[in-house]
């Protein structure tokens, strides 16, 4: 009888074994991202200032669809979205209470402030319309990869995933994340704006014009006195740029773009306080001006309580008496034909 040789049996076991340990090292258990993935770091920040980096893909995942809807009402996505919740993030730095916020700074400047509800999950939906359906029903997650790369574009970016692929405010979906820090608790609030058009600004959109960089019109920054003769730098939007949501000059895409012709026409601004009180400004002075400015900072803390949430400043006011506090309204007024 002759003998079997187990050599070429025994080589083709090392060479499985092989093929098994590098397809191990190249996916998760479940097929997912490779375990020596480039770690994903952001800075967090606690109450008290102290600063921790983390490693974004040390923590355990969640997946979900979501979409988002930009200022101009289109919608982006929906996407298959992947990375840590928010909340545990946040876990790494004691995390979040009932009346603090988070502050999230992106490396080019932009700035979001979410409220600890809105950590939590409690912001609009909309439907595929870009219709307001409700608040809720959602989970923010810090999102490190994507489906679609189009809708991740700079990871790591907040995202808020959910049952029936939910649709958010785009502004909240903060893209290449550096800091996220805890903050005291901020106030919503809204504008409202009437003119062409009719329209609604609220916090988080007001600040999301202040601090976008990929825009036209930058947030303005002015350095005055107060009373006492103490500096005082103020941080806004320029009121042309509001107006610019209901002058009708909006372009095929949605953006909106000042009406340069209507305001050449003539019409009047009006902006109004809380209390009623209101100052008008030809059309025409108005026009990108940006020496005239809605205020929401006051040396990089939110206005107070008899200032706030906005007050018109800037060094082209006419006189003092058109500073307006607490301005809850702006209005354009004879439109021309």
């Amino acid at each position: 009888m002759k003998k079997r040789s187990f050599i070429p049996v025994v080589l083709m076991l090392v060479v499985c074994l092989l093929i098994m340990t590098s397809c191990a090292d190249q996916t998760g258990e479940n097929g997912g991202s490779s375990t020596t993935a480039e770690p994903v770091e952001i800075v967090l920040i606690d109450k008290d200032g102290n600063e921790k980096t983390v490693d974004l893909t040390k923590f355990e995942s969640v997946t979900g669809e979501a979409s988002f809807k930009k200022s101009t009402g289109a919608i982006v996505g929906p996407a298959t979205l992947t990375g840590p919740k928010l909340v545990d993030v946040l876990g790494e730095i004691g995390g979040i209470k009932e009346g603090e916020a988070i502050a999230i700074v992106a490396n080019d400047g932009y700035e979001m402030t979410l409220t600890y509800d809105q950590v939590m999950g409690q912001i609009m939906t909309y439907d595929e319309e870009g219709l307001a359906l409700q608040v809720g029903g959602v989970e923010a997650i810090v999102a490190i990869e994507s489906s679609d790369e189009g809708v991740l574009e700079s990871p790591p970016r907040i995202c808020f995933i959910g049952e029936g692929k939910p649709i958010t405010d785009g502004h909240f979906w903060v893209k290449d994340i550096a800091t996220i820090k805890i903050a005291e608790s901020v106030k919503e609030w809204e504008l409202s704006l009437s003119g062409i058009e009719e329209a609604k600004c609220d916090r988080s959109t007001f600040e999301s014009a202040a601090t976008c960089p990929d825009t036209t019109h930058p947030s303005q920054e002015w350095e005055t006195t107060n009373k006492d003769g103490e500096k005082v730098v103020y941080k806004g939007v320029p009121l042309w740029v509001m107006v610019s949501m209901v002058d009708g000059y909006d372009t095929e895409d949605g953006h909106y773009r000042f009406n340069r012709d209507l305001s050449q026409k003539g019409y009047t601004v009006q902006v109004i306080s809380a209390d009623g009180y209101t100052v008008e400004f030809n059309s025409k002075d108005v026009a990108y001006n940006d020496g005239i400015f809605l205020a929401y900072l006051a040396n990089d803390e939110p206005l107070d309580e008899d200032s706030g949430p906005l007050q018109l400043v800037g060094p082209n006011l006419p006189d003092k008496k058109h500073s307006v506090k607490q301005v809850k309204e702006i209005k354009l007024v004879n439109l021309p034909e």
